[in-house]
Protein backbone atom coordinates (compact mmCIF):
# COMPACT_ATOMS: atom_id res chain seq x y z
CA UNK A 1 0.00 0.00 0.00
CA UNK A 2 1.66 3.14 -0.55
CA UNK A 3 2.50 5.88 1.64
CA UNK A 4 -0.41 8.69 0.06
CA UNK A 5 -2.93 5.84 0.60
CA UNK A 6 -1.88 5.33 4.33
CA UNK A 7 -1.86 8.49 5.11
CA UNK A 8 -5.39 9.11 3.68
CA UNK A 9 -6.83 6.04 5.57
CA UNK A 10 -5.06 6.54 8.64
CA UNK A 11 -4.32 10.15 8.80
CA UNK A 12 -6.10 13.23 11.00
CA UNK A 13 -9.59 12.40 12.19
CA UNK A 14 -11.53 15.18 9.37
CA UNK A 15 -15.28 16.58 10.05
CA UNK A 16 -18.30 15.42 9.07
CA UNK A 17 -19.31 17.33 6.46
CA UNK A 18 -23.06 17.52 3.77
CA UNK A 19 -21.79 16.45 0.57
CA UNK A 20 -21.95 18.73 -2.03
CA UNK A 21 -25.03 19.22 -3.99
CA UNK A 22 -22.85 17.69 -7.44
CA UNK A 23 -21.08 15.02 -4.91
CA UNK A 24 -23.54 14.05 -4.06
CA UNK A 25 -25.96 13.36 -7.13
CA UNK A 26 -22.73 11.45 -8.78
CA UNK A 27 -22.97 9.22 -6.33
CA UNK A 28 -26.48 8.81 -6.29
CA UNK A 29 -26.50 8.77 -10.64
CA UNK A 30 -24.32 6.09 -9.92
CA UNK A 31 -26.45 3.66 -7.60
CA UNK A 32 -29.68 3.99 -10.41
CA UNK A 33 -27.30 3.99 -13.38
CA UNK A 34 -24.59 0.58 -13.38
CA UNK A 35 -24.32 0.77 -17.72
CA UNK A 36 -26.67 2.08 -20.51
CA UNK A 37 -28.89 -0.77 -20.37
CA UNK A 38 -29.68 0.92 -16.88
CA UNK A 39 -30.82 3.73 -18.68
CA UNK A 40 -32.52 2.12 -21.33
CA UNK A 41 -34.74 0.17 -18.15
CA UNK A 42 -36.02 3.34 -16.33
CA UNK A 43 -36.81 4.89 -19.62
CA UNK A 44 -38.81 2.01 -20.71
CA UNK A 45 -40.30 1.46 -17.22
CA UNK A 46 -41.07 5.42 -17.21
CA UNK A 47 -43.02 4.66 -21.27
CA UNK A 48 -45.06 1.48 -19.72
CA UNK A 49 -46.20 3.76 -16.75
CA UNK A 50 -47.24 6.19 -19.39
CA UNK A 51 -49.52 4.07 -20.60
CA UNK A 52 -47.76 3.40 -23.97
CA UNK A 53 -48.17 1.16 -26.72
CA UNK A 54 -45.61 1.40 -29.33
CA UNK A 55 -42.10 1.83 -27.77
CA UNK A 56 -38.80 2.11 -29.82
CA UNK A 57 -35.26 1.97 -28.62
CA UNK A 58 -32.32 3.66 -30.69
CA UNK A 59 -28.72 2.95 -29.04
CA UNK A 60 -25.55 3.72 -30.87
CA UNK A 61 -21.75 2.52 -29.52
CA UNK A 62 -23.11 0.17 -27.19
CA UNK A 63 -25.11 3.08 -25.79
CA UNK A 64 -22.32 5.56 -24.84
CA UNK A 65 -22.98 7.53 -28.00
CA UNK A 66 -26.38 7.99 -28.27
CA UNK A 67 -29.85 6.18 -26.72
CA UNK A 68 -33.34 7.14 -27.42
CA UNK A 69 -36.79 5.77 -25.98
CA UNK A 70 -39.45 6.88 -28.07
CA UNK A 71 -43.08 5.96 -26.79
CA UNK A 72 -46.75 6.74 -27.56
CA UNK A 73 -48.22 7.48 -23.93
CA UNK A 74 -49.79 9.81 -22.26
CA UNK A 75 -47.01 12.51 -22.31
CA UNK A 76 -46.21 15.48 -20.41
CA UNK A 77 -47.32 19.34 -20.66
CA UNK A 78 -44.40 21.72 -21.12
CA UNK A 79 -44.93 23.25 -16.89
CA UNK A 80 -43.67 19.55 -15.63
CA UNK A 81 -40.35 18.78 -18.09
CA UNK A 82 -38.04 20.63 -15.88
CA UNK A 83 -39.62 19.35 -12.50
CA UNK A 84 -39.56 15.46 -13.80
CA UNK A 85 -35.67 15.77 -14.46
CA UNK A 86 -35.50 16.90 -10.43
CA UNK A 87 -34.53 13.94 -7.77
CA UNK A 88 -37.26 12.75 -6.32
CA UNK A 89 -39.83 14.52 -8.46
CA UNK A 90 -42.87 11.65 -9.40
CA UNK A 91 -46.30 11.85 -10.22
CA UNK A 92 -46.57 8.14 -9.01
CA UNK A 93 -47.54 8.44 -4.84
CA UNK A 94 -47.64 11.42 -2.45
CA UNK A 95 -47.31 9.61 0.77
CA UNK A 96 -45.55 6.59 2.32
CA UNK A 97 -48.93 4.66 2.66
CA UNK A 98 -48.67 4.56 -1.42
CA UNK A 99 -45.47 2.44 -1.20
CA UNK A 100 -47.85 -0.25 0.03
CA UNK A 101 -49.96 -0.29 -3.00
CA UNK A 102 -47.61 0.61 -5.79
CA UNK A 103 -49.12 -0.52 -9.14
CA UNK A 104 -46.00 1.61 -11.09
CA UNK A 105 -42.78 0.27 -12.46
CA UNK A 106 -41.21 3.41 -11.25
CA UNK A 107 -41.75 5.46 -7.57
CA UNK A 108 -38.53 6.38 -6.63
CA UNK A 109 -38.23 10.17 -8.73
CA UNK A 110 -34.35 9.27 -9.77
CA UNK A 111 -34.16 7.95 -13.33
CA UNK A 112 -34.23 11.15 -14.91
CA UNK A 113 -32.38 13.37 -12.59
CA UNK A 114 -29.84 10.24 -12.58
CA UNK A 115 -29.21 10.77 -16.29
CA UNK A 116 -29.11 14.20 -16.70
CA UNK A 117 -26.28 14.33 -14.02
CA UNK A 118 -23.85 12.25 -16.10
CA UNK A 119 -25.23 12.60 -19.79
CA UNK A 120 -26.29 14.83 -21.68
CA UNK A 121 -30.54 14.64 -22.21
CA UNK A 122 -33.09 15.72 -24.11
CA UNK A 123 -36.92 15.54 -22.71
CA UNK A 124 -38.95 16.21 -25.32
CA UNK A 125 -42.88 15.38 -24.36
CA UNK A 126 -46.59 16.48 -25.95
CA UNK A 127 -49.59 15.65 -23.51
CA UNK A 128 -52.32 13.66 -24.83
CA UNK A 129 -55.41 15.79 -24.12
CA UNK A 130 -53.34 18.50 -25.79
CA UNK A 131 -54.43 16.49 -29.46
CA UNK A 132 -57.46 16.79 -28.47
CA UNK A 133 -57.80 20.60 -27.87
CA UNK A 134 -55.19 21.42 -30.48
CA UNK A 135 -53.95 19.25 -33.02
CA UNK A 136 -51.38 21.63 -33.99
CA UNK A 137 -50.00 21.83 -30.83
CA UNK A 138 -46.48 21.40 -30.85
CA UNK A 139 -44.26 19.27 -28.36
CA UNK A 140 -42.31 21.14 -25.77
CA UNK A 141 -38.30 19.81 -25.21
CA UNK A 142 -35.75 20.52 -23.03
CA UNK A 143 -31.98 19.40 -22.84
CA UNK A 144 -29.86 19.29 -19.70
CA UNK A 145 -26.22 18.39 -19.30
CA UNK A 146 -24.98 18.02 -16.22
CA UNK A 147 -28.09 18.12 -14.43
CA UNK A 148 -28.87 21.98 -15.55
CA UNK A 149 -30.99 23.24 -18.47
CA UNK A 150 -28.83 24.64 -21.27
CA UNK A 151 -31.34 24.68 -23.94
CA UNK A 152 -35.31 24.53 -24.67
CA UNK A 153 -37.77 24.85 -27.62
CA UNK A 154 -41.13 23.41 -29.39
CA UNK A 155 -41.22 20.97 -31.88
CA UNK A 156 -43.94 18.99 -33.54
CA UNK A 157 -44.37 15.43 -32.35
CA UNK A 158 -47.40 13.12 -31.84
CA UNK A 159 -48.35 12.70 -28.24
CA UNK A 160 -45.85 10.47 -26.40
CA UNK A 161 -42.45 11.26 -25.24
CA UNK A 162 -39.07 10.82 -26.54
CA UNK A 163 -36.04 10.92 -23.97
CA UNK A 164 -32.61 11.33 -25.74
CA UNK A 165 -29.51 10.15 -23.62
CA UNK A 166 -25.97 11.52 -25.22
CA UNK A 167 -22.40 11.16 -24.00
CA UNK A 168 -22.87 8.90 -21.04
CA UNK A 169 -20.74 9.16 -18.09
CA UNK A 170 -18.92 11.85 -20.07
CA UNK A 171 -18.22 13.40 -16.68
CA UNK A 172 -17.66 10.20 -14.42
CA UNK A 173 -14.24 8.49 -16.31
CA UNK A 174 -13.80 6.14 -13.18
CA UNK A 175 -17.66 4.22 -14.36
CA UNK A 176 -16.46 5.12 -18.27
CA UNK A 177 -13.38 2.92 -17.85
CA UNK A 178 -15.12 0.40 -16.94
CA UNK A 179 -17.91 0.03 -19.67
CA UNK A 180 -17.01 -2.85 -21.88
CA UNK A 181 -16.84 -2.97 -25.50
CA UNK A 182 -20.23 -2.04 -27.82
CA UNK A 183 -21.24 -5.57 -28.55
CA UNK A 184 -21.93 -6.16 -24.93
CA UNK A 185 -23.72 -3.33 -24.14
CA UNK A 186 -25.80 -4.06 -26.80
CA UNK A 187 -26.13 -7.83 -25.36
CA UNK A 188 -27.26 -6.28 -22.29
CA UNK A 189 -29.77 -4.29 -23.60
CA UNK A 190 -31.26 -7.05 -26.08
CA UNK A 191 -31.53 -8.81 -22.95
CA UNK A 192 -33.24 -6.19 -21.00
CA UNK A 193 -35.48 -5.58 -23.84
CA UNK A 194 -36.36 -9.24 -24.56
CA UNK A 195 -37.59 -9.58 -21.10
CA UNK A 196 -39.34 -6.61 -21.14
CA UNK A 197 -41.34 -7.39 -24.42
CA UNK A 198 -42.08 -10.88 -22.59
CA UNK A 199 -43.57 -9.21 -19.67
CA UNK A 200 -45.61 -6.92 -22.13
CA UNK A 201 -46.99 -8.69 -25.09
CA UNK A 202 -49.25 -6.38 -25.78
CA UNK A 203 -47.29 -3.44 -26.09
CA UNK A 204 -45.18 -3.34 -29.54
CA UNK A 205 -41.88 -2.93 -28.93
CA UNK A 206 -38.71 -2.18 -31.34
CA UNK A 207 -35.34 -2.38 -30.88
CA UNK A 208 -32.54 -0.52 -33.16
CA UNK A 209 -29.44 -1.53 -32.98
CA UNK A 210 -26.76 0.89 -34.31
CA UNK A 211 -28.98 1.17 -37.10
CA UNK A 212 -29.89 -2.57 -37.70
CA UNK A 213 -33.10 -3.58 -36.13
CA UNK A 214 -32.27 -6.41 -33.68
CA UNK A 215 -36.20 -7.12 -32.49
CA UNK A 216 -39.03 -6.38 -32.75
CA UNK A 217 -43.05 -7.21 -31.66
CA UNK A 218 -46.36 -7.14 -32.85
CA UNK A 219 -47.69 -5.66 -29.43
CA UNK A 220 -50.40 -8.39 -30.54
CA UNK A 221 -51.30 -9.11 -26.85
CA UNK A 222 -50.70 -13.16 -27.47
CA UNK A 223 -48.08 -14.50 -25.59
CA UNK A 224 -47.25 -17.38 -27.78
CA UNK A 225 -46.53 -14.85 -30.92
CA UNK A 226 -44.00 -12.93 -28.21
CA UNK A 227 -42.25 -15.66 -27.72
CA UNK A 228 -42.07 -16.76 -30.91
CA UNK A 229 -41.20 -13.39 -32.34
CA UNK A 230 -38.43 -13.03 -29.64
CA UNK A 231 -36.64 -16.05 -29.59
CA UNK A 232 -36.97 -16.56 -34.01
CA UNK A 233 -37.80 -20.26 -33.15
CA UNK A 234 -41.08 -21.61 -33.97
CA UNK A 235 -42.45 -22.27 -30.10
CA UNK A 236 -46.31 -22.73 -30.58
CA UNK A 237 -46.49 -26.14 -30.25
CA UNK A 238 -43.84 -26.55 -27.69
CA UNK A 239 -45.28 -24.45 -25.18
CA UNK A 240 -47.99 -25.75 -22.30
CA UNK A 241 -49.90 -22.82 -20.53
CA UNK A 242 -50.22 -22.94 -17.06
CA UNK A 243 -53.03 -21.48 -14.67
CA UNK A 244 -52.93 -21.90 -10.85
CA UNK A 245 -54.22 -19.63 -8.02
CA UNK A 246 -54.85 -20.12 -4.38
CA UNK A 247 -57.79 -17.62 -3.44
CA UNK A 248 -58.44 -14.32 -5.49
CA UNK A 249 -55.49 -12.75 -4.46
CA UNK A 250 -52.46 -14.92 -5.56
CA UNK A 251 -52.51 -16.44 -9.07
CA UNK A 252 -49.38 -17.98 -11.20
CA UNK A 253 -50.06 -18.17 -15.13
CA UNK A 254 -47.73 -18.29 -17.94
CA UNK A 255 -46.39 -20.69 -20.23
CA UNK A 256 -43.77 -23.32 -19.68
CA UNK A 257 -41.68 -24.55 -22.57
CA UNK A 258 -41.66 -28.62 -23.36
CA UNK A 259 -38.33 -30.60 -23.00
CA UNK A 260 -37.25 -29.91 -26.18
CA UNK A 261 -36.66 -26.60 -25.46
CA UNK A 262 -34.20 -27.08 -21.84
CA UNK A 263 -31.21 -25.31 -22.46
CA UNK A 264 -28.41 -25.52 -20.92
CA UNK A 265 -28.20 -22.06 -19.23
CA UNK A 266 -31.23 -20.03 -16.92
CA UNK A 267 -31.61 -16.80 -19.37
CA UNK A 268 -35.21 -18.44 -20.68
CA UNK A 269 -36.27 -18.23 -17.25
CA UNK A 270 -38.30 -15.44 -16.82
CA UNK A 271 -40.39 -14.15 -14.07
CA UNK A 272 -42.73 -11.55 -13.75
CA UNK A 273 -44.43 -10.11 -10.10
CA UNK A 274 -47.23 -7.14 -10.53
CA UNK A 275 -45.54 -6.69 -14.34
CA UNK A 276 -42.23 -6.35 -12.33
CA UNK A 277 -39.49 -8.35 -13.79
CA UNK A 278 -37.63 -9.87 -10.77
CA UNK A 279 -34.73 -12.36 -9.60
CA UNK A 280 -35.17 -13.99 -6.42
CA UNK A 281 -33.37 -16.55 -5.28
CA UNK A 282 -36.11 -17.92 -3.25
CA UNK A 283 -38.64 -18.39 -7.02
CA UNK A 284 -35.61 -20.03 -8.54
CA UNK A 285 -35.25 -22.58 -6.05
CA UNK A 286 -38.99 -23.61 -6.09
CA UNK A 287 -38.83 -23.55 -9.88
CA UNK A 288 -35.59 -25.80 -9.75
CA UNK A 289 -37.59 -28.40 -7.23
CA UNK A 290 -40.27 -28.95 -9.96
CA UNK A 291 -37.94 -29.55 -12.47
CA UNK A 292 -34.25 -30.87 -11.28
CA UNK A 293 -35.56 -34.52 -11.60
CA UNK A 294 -37.17 -34.05 -15.18
CA UNK A 295 -34.59 -32.58 -17.14
CA UNK A 296 -31.02 -34.04 -17.83
CA UNK A 297 -28.62 -33.03 -15.19
CA UNK A 298 -27.24 -29.03 -16.33
CA UNK A 299 -30.43 -28.25 -18.37
CA UNK A 300 -33.22 -25.34 -17.48
CA UNK A 301 -36.72 -25.14 -18.76
CA UNK A 302 -37.86 -22.14 -21.17
CA UNK A 303 -40.83 -20.80 -19.40
CA UNK A 304 -42.37 -16.93 -18.43
CA UNK A 305 -44.60 -17.23 -15.25
CA UNK A 306 -46.61 -14.15 -14.09
CA UNK A 307 -46.99 -14.00 -10.55
CA UNK A 308 -50.18 -11.56 -9.36
CA UNK A 309 -50.69 -11.25 -5.49
CA UNK A 310 -52.49 -8.07 -3.87
CA UNK A 311 -50.54 -4.74 -4.06
CA UNK A 312 -50.22 -4.50 -0.20
CA UNK A 313 -48.75 -8.14 -0.04
CA UNK A 314 -45.44 -7.64 -1.47
CA UNK A 315 -42.45 -5.06 -1.12
CA UNK A 316 -40.79 -3.80 -4.13
CA UNK A 317 -38.63 -0.95 -2.18
CA UNK A 318 -35.42 -3.79 -1.29
CA UNK A 319 -33.11 -3.18 -3.93
CA UNK A 320 -32.13 0.20 -5.76
CA UNK A 321 -32.70 -1.71 -9.18
CA UNK A 322 -35.69 -2.50 -8.38
CA UNK A 323 -35.42 -6.42 -9.20
CA UNK A 324 -35.82 -7.86 -5.52
CA UNK A 325 -39.53 -8.37 -4.13
CA UNK A 326 -40.37 -9.93 -0.56
CA UNK A 327 -43.75 -11.86 -0.75
CA UNK A 328 -46.37 -11.96 2.17
CA UNK A 329 -47.78 -14.94 1.14
CA UNK A 330 -44.06 -16.50 -0.58
CA UNK A 331 -44.35 -20.23 0.55
CA UNK A 332 -48.25 -20.22 -1.38
CA UNK A 333 -46.38 -18.71 -4.47
CA UNK A 334 -43.33 -21.00 -4.14
CA UNK A 335 -45.90 -24.22 -4.10
CA UNK A 336 -47.54 -23.13 -6.95
CA UNK A 337 -44.54 -22.76 -9.06
CA UNK A 338 -43.17 -26.39 -8.04
CA UNK A 339 -46.66 -27.37 -9.31
CA UNK A 340 -46.78 -25.52 -12.59
CA UNK A 341 -43.46 -26.93 -13.71
CA UNK A 342 -44.48 -30.28 -12.93
CA UNK A 343 -47.62 -30.61 -14.36
CA UNK A 344 -46.08 -29.73 -17.55
CA UNK A 345 -42.54 -31.74 -17.66
CA UNK A 346 -44.12 -34.77 -16.42
CA UNK A 347 -46.08 -35.34 -19.73
CA UNK A 348 -43.50 -33.65 -21.94
CA UNK A 349 -42.52 -35.93 -24.74
CA UNK A 350 -38.94 -36.62 -26.38
CA UNK A 351 -39.19 -34.14 -30.19
CA UNK A 352 -36.74 -35.50 -32.64
CA UNK A 353 -34.68 -33.21 -32.95
CA UNK A 354 -32.79 -30.11 -30.04
CA UNK A 355 -33.83 -26.83 -30.59
CA UNK A 356 -31.04 -24.34 -30.53
CA UNK A 357 -31.79 -21.07 -29.48
CA UNK A 358 -30.21 -17.99 -31.28
CA UNK A 359 -27.19 -16.18 -29.94
CA UNK A 360 -27.46 -13.02 -28.11
CA UNK A 361 -27.48 -10.58 -30.21
CA UNK A 362 -29.55 -12.29 -33.55
CA UNK A 363 -26.55 -11.10 -35.31
CA UNK A 364 -27.98 -13.06 -38.69
CA UNK A 365 -31.27 -11.23 -38.38
CA UNK A 366 -32.85 -8.21 -39.58
CA UNK A 367 -36.26 -6.99 -38.98
CA UNK A 368 -37.79 -3.87 -40.24
CA UNK A 369 -40.75 -2.05 -38.97
CA UNK A 370 -44.17 -2.36 -40.47
CA UNK A 371 -47.69 -0.85 -39.49
CA UNK A 372 -48.57 -2.03 -35.46
CA UNK A 373 -51.65 -3.78 -36.90
CA UNK A 374 -50.60 -5.80 -38.99
CA UNK A 375 -46.88 -6.75 -37.11
CA UNK A 376 -45.14 -7.31 -40.30
CA UNK A 377 -41.48 -8.75 -39.09
CA UNK A 378 -39.00 -8.16 -42.33
CA UNK A 379 -36.27 -9.77 -42.82
CA UNK A 380 -35.00 -8.67 -46.43
CA UNK A 381 -30.98 -9.73 -47.08
CA UNK A 382 -29.96 -12.69 -48.03
CA UNK A 383 -27.09 -13.52 -45.86
CA UNK A 384 -29.31 -12.55 -42.83
CA UNK A 385 -31.30 -14.96 -43.03
CA UNK A 386 -31.18 -17.92 -40.61
CA UNK A 387 -28.29 -20.36 -41.55
CA UNK A 388 -30.91 -23.76 -40.91
CA UNK A 389 -33.12 -22.33 -43.35
CA UNK A 390 -32.23 -24.42 -46.49
CA UNK A 391 -29.10 -24.98 -47.92
CA UNK A 392 -26.90 -22.95 -49.44
CA UNK A 393 -28.01 -25.06 -53.08
CA UNK A 394 -31.56 -24.45 -52.15
CA UNK A 395 -32.23 -22.31 -55.42
CA UNK A 396 -31.14 -25.93 -57.74
CA UNK A 397 -31.97 -28.11 -55.32
CA UNK A 398 -36.21 -26.45 -55.65
CA UNK A 399 -35.63 -26.63 -59.40
CA UNK A 400 -35.12 -30.55 -59.14
CA UNK A 401 -37.83 -31.10 -57.03
CA UNK A 402 -40.81 -33.37 -57.68
CA UNK A 403 -44.07 -32.58 -56.01
CA UNK A 404 -45.45 -35.88 -54.50
CA UNK A 405 -48.62 -34.25 -52.83
CA UNK A 406 -50.76 -31.01 -51.18
CA UNK A 407 -50.80 -31.16 -47.77
CA UNK A 408 -53.69 -29.80 -45.89
CA UNK A 409 -54.14 -27.17 -49.04
CA UNK A 410 -51.39 -25.58 -47.50
CA UNK A 411 -48.15 -27.24 -48.00
CA UNK A 412 -46.37 -28.88 -51.05
CA UNK A 413 -44.36 -31.72 -50.57
CA UNK A 414 -41.80 -32.51 -52.56
CA UNK A 415 -39.10 -35.35 -53.30
CA UNK A 416 -35.43 -34.24 -54.25
CA UNK A 417 -32.99 -36.01 -56.80
CA UNK A 418 -31.27 -37.38 -53.32
CA UNK A 419 -34.45 -38.72 -51.62
CA UNK A 420 -34.74 -36.49 -49.22
CA UNK A 421 -38.28 -34.50 -48.77
CA UNK A 422 -39.18 -30.82 -48.56
CA UNK A 423 -42.48 -29.13 -47.30
CA UNK A 424 -42.90 -25.72 -49.09
CA UNK A 425 -45.51 -23.60 -47.70
CA UNK A 426 -47.53 -22.39 -50.99
CA UNK A 427 -48.51 -18.46 -49.71
CA UNK A 428 -44.65 -17.69 -48.78
CA UNK A 429 -43.60 -18.98 -51.43
CA UNK A 430 -45.67 -17.16 -53.94
CA UNK A 431 -45.06 -14.27 -51.81
CA UNK A 432 -41.85 -14.21 -52.21
CA UNK A 433 -42.58 -15.06 -56.17
CA UNK A 434 -44.48 -11.53 -56.50
CA UNK A 435 -42.38 -9.51 -53.86
CA UNK A 436 -39.03 -10.13 -55.64
CA UNK A 437 -40.74 -9.13 -59.25
CA UNK A 438 -42.51 -6.02 -57.84
CA UNK A 439 -39.24 -5.16 -56.16
CA UNK A 440 -37.38 -5.39 -59.44
CA UNK A 441 -39.94 -3.32 -61.46
CA UNK A 442 -40.12 -0.84 -58.48
CA UNK A 443 -36.03 -0.20 -58.46
CA UNK A 444 -35.93 -0.27 -62.53
CA UNK A 445 -38.67 2.74 -62.24
CA UNK A 446 -36.61 4.36 -59.79
CA UNK A 447 -33.47 4.45 -61.77
CA UNK A 448 -35.37 5.87 -64.93
CA UNK A 449 -36.31 2.81 -66.25
CA UNK A 450 -40.33 1.96 -67.80
CA UNK A 451 -42.63 2.11 -64.95
CA UNK A 452 -45.08 -1.05 -63.99
CA UNK A 453 -48.53 -1.43 -65.57
CA UNK A 454 -51.37 -1.68 -63.67
CA UNK A 455 -54.75 -3.23 -63.98
CA UNK A 456 -56.72 -0.83 -63.92
CA UNK A 457 -60.32 -1.29 -61.21
CA UNK A 458 -63.41 -1.78 -62.98
CA UNK A 459 -64.57 0.85 -60.25
CA UNK A 460 -62.28 2.98 -58.45
CA UNK A 461 -62.14 2.56 -54.71
CA UNK A 462 -62.68 5.94 -52.35
CA UNK A 463 -60.20 5.64 -49.77
CA UNK A 464 -60.23 8.21 -46.48
CA UNK A 465 -56.95 9.44 -45.25
CA UNK A 466 -56.53 11.67 -41.77
CA UNK A 467 -54.51 15.12 -42.31
CA UNK A 468 -51.01 14.18 -41.49
CA UNK A 469 -51.26 11.00 -43.73
CA UNK A 470 -53.41 12.47 -46.68
CA UNK A 471 -50.35 15.46 -47.08
CA UNK A 472 -47.74 12.51 -46.94
CA UNK A 473 -49.18 10.11 -49.34
CA UNK A 474 -49.92 13.27 -52.20
CA UNK A 475 -46.18 13.62 -52.54
CA UNK A 476 -45.53 9.72 -52.93
CA UNK A 477 -48.13 9.82 -55.52
CA UNK A 478 -45.38 9.70 -57.99
CA UNK A 479 -43.72 6.60 -56.46
CA UNK A 480 -46.68 4.87 -56.36
CA UNK A 481 -47.61 5.02 -59.93
CA UNK A 482 -43.78 3.03 -60.62
CA UNK A 483 -45.08 0.19 -59.35
CA UNK A 484 -48.57 0.64 -61.04
CA UNK A 485 -50.40 1.80 -58.08
CA UNK A 486 -52.72 4.85 -59.43
CA UNK A 487 -54.33 6.90 -57.10
CA UNK A 488 -55.35 10.54 -57.25
CA UNK A 489 -56.56 12.91 -54.69
CA UNK A 490 -60.08 13.21 -54.82
CA UNK A 491 -60.65 16.59 -52.63
CA UNK A 492 -60.32 17.13 -48.75
CA UNK A 493 -58.61 14.03 -47.87
CA UNK A 494 -60.05 11.45 -50.16
CA UNK A 495 -58.06 9.73 -52.51
CA UNK A 496 -59.12 7.11 -55.71
CA UNK A 497 -57.08 3.95 -56.30
CA UNK A 498 -57.70 3.85 -60.47
CA UNK A 499 -55.27 0.60 -60.72
CA UNK A 500 -53.70 -2.10 -58.71
CA UNK A 501 -50.28 -3.45 -59.64
CA UNK A 502 -50.68 -6.12 -62.55
CA UNK A 503 -49.65 -9.43 -62.42
CA UNK A 504 -51.00 -12.81 -60.22
CA UNK A 505 -53.05 -12.42 -57.47
CA UNK A 506 -54.28 -8.67 -58.43
CA UNK A 507 -57.58 -9.66 -58.71
CA UNK A 508 -57.57 -9.82 -54.47
CA UNK A 509 -55.87 -6.05 -54.34
CA UNK A 510 -58.81 -4.26 -54.49
CA UNK A 511 -60.05 -4.97 -51.35
CA UNK A 512 -57.23 -4.36 -49.26
CA UNK A 513 -57.17 -0.72 -50.69
CA UNK A 514 -57.50 1.22 -47.66
CA UNK A 515 -55.00 -0.94 -45.66
CA UNK A 516 -52.17 -0.51 -48.94
CA UNK A 517 -53.07 3.04 -49.19
CA UNK A 518 -52.24 3.62 -45.44
CA UNK A 519 -49.13 1.89 -46.05
CA UNK A 520 -47.79 3.80 -48.76
CA UNK A 521 -48.89 6.99 -46.46
CA UNK A 522 -46.93 5.99 -43.12
CA UNK A 523 -44.11 8.76 -41.62
CA UNK A 524 -41.36 5.87 -41.85
CA UNK A 525 -38.46 5.39 -43.89
CA UNK A 526 -39.10 1.86 -44.89
CA UNK A 527 -42.48 2.76 -45.99
CA UNK A 528 -41.38 1.43 -49.47
CA UNK A 529 -40.65 -1.89 -48.11
CA UNK A 530 -43.21 -2.42 -46.05
CA UNK A 531 -45.73 -1.44 -49.54
CA UNK A 532 -44.11 -4.11 -51.18
CA UNK A 533 -44.62 -6.70 -48.78
CA UNK A 534 -48.04 -5.97 -48.30
CA UNK A 535 -48.86 -5.63 -52.00
CA UNK A 536 -46.77 -8.75 -52.31
CA UNK A 537 -48.94 -10.50 -48.93
CA UNK A 538 -52.07 -9.69 -49.93
CA UNK A 539 -51.84 -11.25 -53.75
CA UNK A 540 -50.23 -14.34 -52.96
CA UNK A 541 -52.42 -17.31 -53.49
CA UNK A 542 -54.28 -18.20 -49.96
CA UNK A 543 -53.50 -21.77 -47.91
CA UNK A 544 -56.61 -23.54 -48.23
CA UNK A 545 -56.71 -23.73 -52.01
CA UNK A 546 -56.22 -26.91 -53.83
CA UNK A 547 -53.19 -26.72 -56.77
CA UNK A 548 -52.80 -28.97 -59.32
CA UNK A 549 -49.82 -31.28 -60.14
CA UNK A 550 -49.32 -28.35 -62.65
CA UNK A 551 -49.33 -25.72 -60.45
CA UNK A 552 -47.08 -27.15 -57.87
CA UNK A 553 -44.65 -27.30 -60.50
CA UNK A 554 -45.29 -23.71 -62.12
CA UNK A 555 -44.84 -22.56 -58.26
CA UNK A 556 -41.54 -24.85 -57.46
CA UNK A 557 -40.40 -23.69 -60.88
CA UNK A 558 -40.80 -20.15 -59.76
CA UNK A 559 -39.47 -20.40 -56.25
CA UNK A 560 -35.97 -21.41 -57.98
CA UNK A 561 -35.85 -18.48 -60.05
CA UNK A 562 -35.86 -16.35 -56.93
CA UNK A 563 -33.21 -14.52 -55.07
CA UNK A 564 -34.02 -15.95 -51.53
CA UNK A 565 -35.94 -18.89 -51.65
CA UNK A 566 -35.37 -19.52 -48.31
CA UNK A 567 -37.87 -17.37 -46.53
CA UNK A 568 -40.74 -14.95 -47.40
CA UNK A 569 -40.51 -11.26 -47.17
CA UNK A 570 -41.53 -11.47 -43.73
CA UNK A 571 -38.46 -13.66 -42.82
CA UNK A 572 -40.80 -16.63 -42.29
CA UNK A 573 -39.52 -19.94 -43.41
CA UNK A 574 -40.61 -21.60 -46.61
CA UNK A 575 -38.94 -24.48 -46.90
CA UNK A 576 -38.70 -27.35 -44.43
CA UNK A 577 -36.15 -29.61 -44.82
CA UNK A 578 -35.98 -33.61 -43.92
CA UNK A 579 -32.80 -34.90 -45.01
CA UNK A 580 -32.51 -38.74 -46.15
CA UNK A 581 -29.92 -39.09 -43.19
CA UNK A 582 -32.62 -37.61 -41.08
CA UNK A 583 -35.00 -40.06 -42.03
CA UNK A 584 -32.12 -43.30 -42.01
CA UNK A 585 -31.74 -42.29 -38.42
CA UNK A 586 -35.29 -41.87 -37.20
CA UNK A 587 -36.55 -45.20 -38.87
CA UNK A 588 -33.33 -47.05 -38.50
CA UNK A 589 -32.86 -48.41 -42.12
Amino acid sequence: MSQLVEQERYGERKPIIVLPDEVAERIAAGEVIERPASVIKELIENALDAQARDIKIEVRGGGLLLMRVSDDGIGMPEDDLERACLRHSTSKLTTVEDLERLGTLGFRGEALASIATIAEMTLQSRASETAEEDAEQPASWITLRGGEVIERGLKARLPGTTVTVRDLFYNVPARLKFMRGARTENGHILQLVRRTALGYPGVRFTLVLDEHIALQTSGSGDLKAALTEIYALPLNEMLHEVERGVGENCRVHGYVGNRVLAQSGRQYVTLFVNGRWVQSRALYEALEKGYRSLLPKGKHPLLILYIEVAPDEVDVNVHPAKIEVRLAREQEVLNLLTEAIQAVLERSPILPEEVRFPGPMLANQRRLPGPRRRGLHVSETAREYLAEAAPVDSAEIIAQLKPLAQLQRAVILAEAPDGSLYLVDQHRAHERVIYEHLRKTYAAGLDGGEEANGHMLLEPVIVEMKRHQAEMLEARLPMLRGLGLECERFGGRSFLVRSVPAGEGYEQLASYAQELVEIAAEDNEEWEQSLLIGLSCRSALRRGRELSQGEQRSLLASLARVQVPAACPHGSPILLHYSRSFLIEKFDW
